[in-house]
């Protein structure tokens, strides 16, 4: 099976003769052997993941020993505590295998609620923190998960699985706790680890045929890195890299189930806001081993299995990287403490208005009106809420971009923030709306406040920098999600 159908469009000839030079430059091979100067000297320590289908097979006999082991003692439900940027590979694998894994990777408290009144007498935790670097929103929520776990009589120290490197902060006390520890690869940049233990773990205890996945990886490799006109991570590089093609449009309808948003995150936070920007628009596809994509008027696919597949876009999205002279590693928007970032100006039912300098609308629908004037290129809608029980919300970056004629983009946050987040931080003219709701399921921490105050600081933190700098920011908070909700999807319908 060819992995890359070009199509017969206006980009695929442009797309061969880029294909051709790159194959010259011998970047594919250099790429195969992990050769940091692809990208320059800040790819020394971020090239391991070229490898991840060869260096990754002995996590097989290890995930399967630990899924026995659980299994032994009653544990059939895995929960994936991840630090920001740190769960997309995971749940993409979980998601095309039909894998039953559940994933935390943000402090809303209704996500964790929604964990928390499952199993927990048969639940595996794995925590998920490479640099095992203090976070104290992953850590509580892990701590918050294990008590749980008590509370049903059972050793919560026998029910997880640490994921981080070698001498890190969380390493030594795990081992020392008898906790399992999985090393996790240095040299392994977050959006480039889908094949490494920090997707893999979780995503082989919840189901997921590790073994075969490294296989289909490795029987693309050399497809992938070979100096040849027809290597198919040079011509879907050279599709991405056509002058004058637009936005790459991904299907979500089509391809393994997750991997259209896993390839719109990769893309969104690997080029440095210079290359194509990824909008997940639904076509006619179905499921199977073709996605398909367009750009201008010119359609194309990918194909093969999972593995194959993350190989193929990886190696295509850092060589399209290195010609636009980006870092295709370089990590996502981190939240730190910051003051509030936008103030209030107005309520309207349900929503408060945070608008940045300059906004004086009184009502949600002439903010958003107002927010889309400003915008020179894209919208980023950017929901710090629960994927679950707010999900209406994701309708809502399609139904702006169809009234606005602006591309626009959905991600839940923070996970977004690593993915087409960091495209828009990157591109000067994206306009940013920013949404925030109360939960009624707020959860305490030992050292006072709540989850709620933790997700609002992230929040405020990852647009103080675009407020200072003069960005569109309108903020709009939901004093009652489902209420809020409502009231916003009124306003977009009058846009």
């Amino acid at each position: 099976m060819r992995l890359v159908d070009p199509g017969d469009g206006p980009l695929a000839a442009d797309a061969a003769l880029v294909a051709a030079r790159l194959a010259g430059e011998t970047v594919a091979s250099r790429i195969g052997e992990a050769d940091p100067s692809v990208w320059g000297r800040a790819a020394t320590d971020a090239v391991g993941w070229a490898a991840l289908p060869r260096t990754s097979r002995p996590l097989v006999g290890q995930i399967a020993a630990l899924r026995e082991r659980f299994r032994v003692d009653g544990a059939r439900r895995v929960v994936l505590v991840a630090a920001p940027g740190q769960a997309h590979g995971a749940a993409m694998l979980a998601r095309a295998s039909a894998a039953p894994l559940e994933v935390l990777d943000s402090a809303d408290p209704g996500a964790l609620l929604d964990v928390l009144e499952g199993d927990m007498g048969s639940t595996v935790i794995v925590h998920v923190d490479t640099a095992g670097q203090a976070d104290g929103p992953t850590d509580a929520i892990v701590g918050i998960l294990q008590d749980a776990v008590r509370d049903e009589g059972v050793r919560a120290e026998g029910r997880i699985v640490v994921v981080t490197e070698a001498g890190s902060r969380l390493e030594k006390p795990a081992l020392e706790a008898d906790v399992p520890v999985v090393t996790a690869e240095r040299d392994v940049p977050s959006r480039f680890g889908t094949l490494g233990a920090t997707a893999l773990v979780a995503a082989g205890l919840a189901g997921v045929d590790v073994e075969q996945l490294l296989a289909d990886a490795t029987g693309a490799t050399e497809a992938v890195t070979a100096d040849h006109p027809d290597n198919p991570a040079l011509v879907l590089a050279g599709l991405l890299l056509a002058e004058d093609g637009g936005p790459l449009e991904v299907d979500p309808e089509s391809g393994p189930d997750g991997l259209a948003a896993w390839v719109e995150h990769l893309v969104g936070g690997s080029t440095g806001g210079l290359g194509p920007l990824p909008l997940l628009t639904p076509g006619r596809g179905g499921r199977g081993p073709s996605l398909e994509l367009r750009r201008g008027g010119s359609a194309f696919r990918t194909r093969g299995g999972v593995g194959a597949q993350v190989v193929l876009w990886q190696c295509a999205v850092a060589t399209v990287a290195r010609v636009l002279g980006a870092d295709p590693f370089a990590g996502g928007v981190l939240p730190a403490g910051s003051p509030e970032p936008v103030r209030r100006t107005a309520v309207d039912g349900d929503v408060e208005i945070r608008a940045g300098d300059g906004m004086q609308a009184t009502s949600v629908v002439e903010a958003l009106r107002e927010l889309a004037a400003r915008a020179g290129g894209a919208i980023a809608v950017e929901a710090w809420l629960d994927p679950r029980e707010d999900a209406s919300a994701a309708v809502l970056g399609p139904e702006i971009a169809r009234r606005t004629g602006r591309p626009t983009t959905f991600g839940w946050a923070p996970h977004t923030l690593d993915g087409t987040g960091r495209h828009h931080r990157d591109t000067p003219d994206s306009a940013f709306l920013v949404i925030t709701g109360d939960s009624e399921h707020d959860h305490g921490l030992p050292g006072g406040g709540g989850l709620d105050d933790i997700v609002a600081a992230q929040a405020a933190a990852a647009t103080a920098g675009l407020v200072a700098d003069g960005r569109p920011v309108l903020g709009l908070h939901l004093r009652d999600r489902l209420g809020g909700l409502v009231t916003l999807a009124r306003a977009v319908q009058e846009l």
